[in-house]
């Protein structure tokens, strides 16, 4: 675990590329999965983290519920294609407790979020939160993209709807506002962009016999192509250096989310937001064992 970073990743199962993030974090040879949390944190989903922990032999990471005893469905037939059969499960505690301990063991562990900010937000009324976190979400406009980096469907935006912070946008006004020493944000126009192909696996083929998870992530593409926001969020975690970022106060109107310029505002806590990734090959062999 030297020189590992240490991770509490919070997800939930809608999109499968929260559940394709989980397989690479937990075996990156630079990372540290320490616990996992999951949205609403149903029985079908808790079993479902569950078992891709155990392919991947990690049933040491801990995993925590919003809501532990949901029966709610959440799992889509992708998921058994994807890793077999499995069956519904217990949380070994609720998301909260098991971001705590998580701190309590590793006061410098990175917060990476894939989900709405309910789980985060309710280890907050705790009294304690995360000093690093990414979040997957939020949206830098016009105002902070330059022309040249923006996607077609956003040119002319200022605010967008973004799913995370949307999802609990009380939580998300709260936990953007409070200090901590790095915080940054995965815009929704770059995350548009992060289509993962079967042309782009081609380069990583050559090493998944390498590392298991990474092997568990390429058969899910194999399956679908799809655009990877939690992935991307994950691999910036891992080096930032591969985006460049602008330090922004997030704000929400009628619905929308946008990012100010810091030198707008005074007297906020600031986050940094991507504004574009020069070059998505590179980013992707972050993944590389």
């Amino acid at each position: 675990m030297q020189n590992k970073l240490p991770f509490h990743f919070d997800m939930e199962t809608a999109d499968p590329d929260d559940s394709m993030t989980l397989a690479v974090l937990a075996t990156h040879p630079k990372v540290h999965l320490a616990s996992v949390s999951v949205h609403p944190g149903g029985k079908d989903q808790i079993g479902f983290v569950k078992r891709v922990l155990q392919i991947l032999d990690r049933e040491d990471v801990r995993v925590g519920a919003g809501t532990p005893k949901s029966s709610a469905s959440r799992v889509s037939g992708f998921y058994r294609d994807w890793i077999g059969k499995f069956e519904d499960s217990e949380a070994d505690d609720t998301a909260a407790n098991v971001m705590n301990e998580t701190l309590h063991q590793f006061p410098n562990c990175t917060l990476l979020t894939g989900a709405a900010l309910t789980n985060p937000h309710a280890l907050w009324e705790t009294g304690v939160f995360f000093d690093r976190w990414f979040c997957q979400g939020g949206f830098a406009g016009d105002n902070i993209v330059l022309k040249e980096h923006r996607l077609e469907k956003f040119d002319g935006k200022l605010t967008c709807a973004t799913f995370n912070l949307n999802g609990n946008p009380l939580a998300a006004e709260k936990l953007l506002s409070i200090p901590m020493t790095e915080r940054r944000m995965i815009s929704k126009n770059v995350c548009h962009a992060a289509v993962f192909t079967k042309k782009d696996a081609e380069m990583l083929i050559p090493f998944r016999n390498e590392n298991r998870g990474l092997k568990l992530f390429l058969k899910a593409v194999e399956l679908k192509e799809k655009a990877l926001h939690d992935t991307v969020a994950a691999l910036l975690a891992i080096d930032p250096s591969k985006a460049v970022w602008a330090e922004v106060i997030p704000y929400r109107q009628r619905g929308e989310w946008g990012s100010r310029e810091v030198k707008e505002s005074s007297g906020h806590n600031s986050s940094l937001i991507t504004t574009h990734i020069p070059d998505f090959k590179d980013l992707w062999m972050v993944m590389k064992p």
